[in-house]
């Protein structure tokens, strides 16, 4: 990259180049009340010279970066390359849905049969009567014995006064002793139409988080049997016609070492796969269409503006391929020869030929890659051979021993003598303005 051109120095001296045209027009104002300024060429179409050509450069790294941005997401050489941006699919939502872990495989394949969810045991008494009282002897005296330990409940079937309770009462007061104790158990109070039953689950799926309760269950009899047994989930997955069976205690489970984390949601048959997204690659393509496209407009409306520009514009209007190679991706060229992208062309490409098609667009010579190859140059290219023509209208109206261009000339010859060099330039002309 050219060491005087626009993008060196990541836009520093570029910066600097329009900061010193504005200074160079800063200092040749105040001498206009004593010198005659000449007219304006053709070149320049505002009053003010330094802003025409300072709106057009600026306009012209916009384009020139923003063309550069799009190509990097379809170059081959570029992390951020939309066909290295795996996605990973099940084919049955219903059976399993899958997320990436870690970075993705692109190749990966893989049939998940699910056999068993892992479940929570859950516990039920029978259902009363929510407003009904409490026989005598119905009190609850009973543990739950569960893996971290065991949860003493002990509930009367009398208030303080004597009066006999509900069994909605009863319940609701041992959920709350049960609860209060935070083990891997919680309980509930389940209402069915006025119909009250106590109902105590596991916190956690998988055969070793069940639980026993033994006692006197009192007015919650029947809360003793497991209505759903503790279970781990039962699964086989087959990858590289390989199967290998599994069991786990939760229906969160990883796949190919990590890379891939499912949720298991029924039982069944699924296939879990990695690929590209291709509405991403498409999107990327439709980008890098249009910036290319507004890359070429933008010189072919300021190719009067220097021989750079003119040079810039017959690269760029070369087009980015053959049409036979335009042709194949879906890209075509409009009246106005601009480029047109037809998105189910190129989607179409991409199912019956993924790997011509991905060389095409990102591989060494593909499209992106010329894209990126012309803006890079177009970028490095010296500011005073792109806008020549109007540095010298410039030029031609500054008198009194400077001009523009001069500033444009001797900043190239300082900034290819080095980066202390041309800070010693930007102190010296500092300087100079202060006592000018």
């Amino acid at each position: 990259m050219a060491i005087n051109g626009i993008s060196s120095y990541s836009n520093y001296q570029y910066q600097n180049t329009l900061n010193l045209l504005r200074m160079s027009s800063m200092r040749n104002s105040s001498l206009s009340a004593v010198s005659a300024v000449n007219k304006v060429g053709k070149t320049t179409s505002s009053s003010d010279p330094y802003q025409d050509v300072t709106s057009f450069l600026n306009k012209y790294q916009s384009a020139l970066t923003s063309l550069e941005s799009s190509a990097a997401k379809l170059s081959g050489f570029s992390k951020s390359n939309a066909f290295n941006d795996y996605q990973v699919a099940s084919t049955d939502e219903a059976v399993a849905s899958v997320k990436a872990g870690y970075k993705l495989n692109g190749d990966t394949d893989i049939r998940l049969q699910v056999d068993a969810l892992a479940q929570s045991q859950q516990n039920k008494s029978d259902f009363r009567v929510g407003q009904e009282t409490a026989k005598e002897g119905e009190d609850m005296e009973f543990e739950i014995q569960t893996s971290g330990g065991s949860v003493a409940v002990s509930i009367s079937a009398l208030n303080d006064n004597g009066t006999a309770k509900t069994y909605n009462q009863m319940y609701r007061e041992a959920a709350q002793a049960i609860n209060a104790q935070g083990t891997d158990v919680r309980a509930q109070v389940v209402n069915d139409g006025g119909k009250v039953s106590l109902s105590i689950a596991s916190r956690k799926t998988g055969e070793a988080n069940g639980f026993k309760v033994t006692g006197s269950t009192g007015a919650a009899a029947g809360i003793e049997n497991a209505a759903v047994a503790a279970q781990d989930a039962m699964y086989t997955v087959t990858e590289n016609g390989y199967s290998q069976s599994y069991r786990s205690d939760s229906n969160e489970i990883d796949l190919d070492i990590g890379r891939i984390h499912a949720t298991l949601k029924s039982t069944g048959e699924t296939n879990i796969y990695t690929g590209i997204d291709t509405d991403k690659v498409i999107s990327a393509v439709e980008d890098l269409v249009k910036d290319y496209n507004s890359v070429t407009n933008l010189l072919s409306e300021n190719t009067s503006r220097g021989t750079g520009a003119a040079r810039q514009y017959a690269s760029f209007g070369r087009g980015l391929a053959d049409e036979k190679t335009l042709k194949q991706l879906g890209i075509s060229h409009d009246k106005e020869g601009n480029l047109v992208l037809d998105k189910e062309k190129l989607e179409e490409a991409l199912v019956k030929d993924y790997e011509g098609t991905k060389e095409l667009i990102s591989g060494q010579f593909g499209i992106a890659e010329k894209a990126a190859s012309r803006a890079d140059a177009a970028l490095s290219s010296p500011v005073q051979r792109i806008a020549s023509n109007d540095l010298s209208s410039i030029s031609s109206q500054t008198k009194n021993g400077g001009n523009y261009y001069d500033s444009f000339r001797y900043l190239g010859n300082f900034a290819r003598s080095g980066a202390y060099n041309i800070g010693n330039y930007y102190t010296v002309g500092m300087l100079l303005n202060t006592l000018g």
